[in-house]
């Protein structure tokens, strides 16, 4: 299922080199527009953001925020695709396969999650081999953080992909995920600066958890046992959101089956 769901992603929206140029140059114009927000300002020992993080580290704290930003946002553009499901009409081969929709939603976020983020992976590898800012921290940690923002990424893309599956319109959604989650998840500065409320709706998004993973692992060097911690409260939350998918899944059919309409909301 999961090699079916790669291969339909990559006929539909691989169909142009200009696809491969934007899946590029989107992320890279993200992450140089922060980086070039913030290089006019002090960022030497003696600047206030020295309180909170290493400034000489900067442009790895930004680089591995826009790695975990884009891998949660190429999903949400995923979900919302869904949307054209309804429109050409395949709406329905979901509904009728044998298979289970929650495993094909899951798959569907993991086929497209590997479309959407290797090129801009490939470049965050390149820049980050040419930095200076943190020691090259253990294999393990490497392969593990990866392995955290992967699974955390295809749960949370397997969940909205069941909104926008039994949703006629959830674009809101669209809106809210983007700009709010860049900001308040710690992409671009520290989740300790924000004022409590903040702190609060950072809490809601699993990609807060997944950086503080990744950057404990990758720029502090921290083992993973230093990171349990974290690890559990993101592991309480993915438990959530799949819970939400398979009860939401099961709430839909038996809605289709009773009023023959397979928009749940």
């Amino acid at each position: 299922m999961f090699l079916a769901e790669w291969k339909k992603s990559h006929r539909n929206h691989f169909h142009s080199k200009m696809v491969y140029f934007s899946l590029f140059i989107w992320p890279v114009l993200l992450f140089a527009t922060a980086y070039f927000s913030v290089k006019p300002f002090d960022t030497s020992s003696s600047s206030p953001l020295a309180k909170w993080m290493n400034p000489k580290q900067i442009t790895f704290f930004l680089l591995t925020g826009y790695i975990g930003y884009v891998f949660f946002w190429s999903l949400v553009q995923s979900a919302w695709q869904m949307s054209w499901e309804r429109q050409n009409g395949t709406l329905e081969l979901i509904f009728l396969t044998p298979a289970s929709r929650v495993w094909m939603m899951y798959c569907r976020a993991g086929a497209n999650l590997i479309e959407g983020v290797w090129m801009f992976t490939f470049f965050s590898i390149l820049i980050a081999l040419f930095l200076n800012d943190s020691p090259v921290p253990p294999v393990e940690n490497m392969l593990f953080a990866f392995l955290i923002l992967c699974i955390s990424a295809v749960v949370w893309g397997g969940c909205l992909n069941t909104i926008f599956l039994f949703s006629r319109d959830a674009s809101i959604l669209f809106t809210i995920l983007e700009e709010p989650m860049q900001f308040f998840a710690g992409v671009r500065i520290p989740i300790v600066v924000l004022p409590l409320w903040g702190k609060v709706l950072a809490a809601l998004f699993p990609l807060t958890y997944v950086l503080q993973i990744f950057r404990s692992l990758l720029m502090e060097g921290k083992s993973i046992i230093n990171v349990l911690p974290e690890l559990g409260l993101l592991a309480s939350l993915l438990i959530v959101l799949i819970g939400v998918s398979y009860v939401l899944v099961r709430k839909a059919e038996k809605h289709a089956k009773r009023t023959g309409n397979m928009v749940l909301f």
